[in-house]
Formats: C-alpha cells, structure tokens, sequence
C-alpha cells in the first residue's frame, strides 16, 4: 500500500507528462500525429482518474509516448 502524499506526487507527475503531450501535440504540424499525441494525454489522465493506481501500465506507457519523435523530425528522416 501506498502513502497518500506518495500516490499524489506520483499522480502529479502524471498530470505533469500529460500536460507535457498536450503541449506538444499544439506544435506539431501533422494533424493525426497531434491527434494521437492528444488522445494518450487523455488516456492518461483517465487512467489517474479511473486507473485506481495502475502505475505498471500508466508509467512505461507515458514513457514510451514522450519518447516518440516530433512528426518533424520523421519527416526530416525521410528525405
């Protein structure tokens, strides 16, 4: 069991990479690549809302969406 001032700073930095895809789906140029970005934020924050603490699945996943590359530099990859 966790502590309470635990499982909110946990769920903090949660919000926090949330925040953190919405911005940056804001920059981005592709429109579906924006999408996306914006469509993990919101899985994430339902995941602290309705998840009950699913911190396996929340924190790999949030890594592994703010490791993704910009829809840029995919681009500049290509040419």
């Amino acid at each position: 069991m966790r502590c309470p001032g635990v499982a909110w700073l946990i769920d903090l930095v949660l919000v926090l990479a949330a925040l953190v895809l919405w911005l940056r789906s804001r920059n981005e140029s592709d429109e579906a690549w924006s999408l996306f970005l914006r469509s993990v934020a919101l899985m994430d924050l339902a995941f602290i809302a309705f998840g009950n603490g699913q911190l396996l699945i929340e924190i790999p996943l949030l890594g592994l969406a703010l490791a993704l590359p910009s829809a840029a530099s995919l681009e500049n990859r290509r040419t």
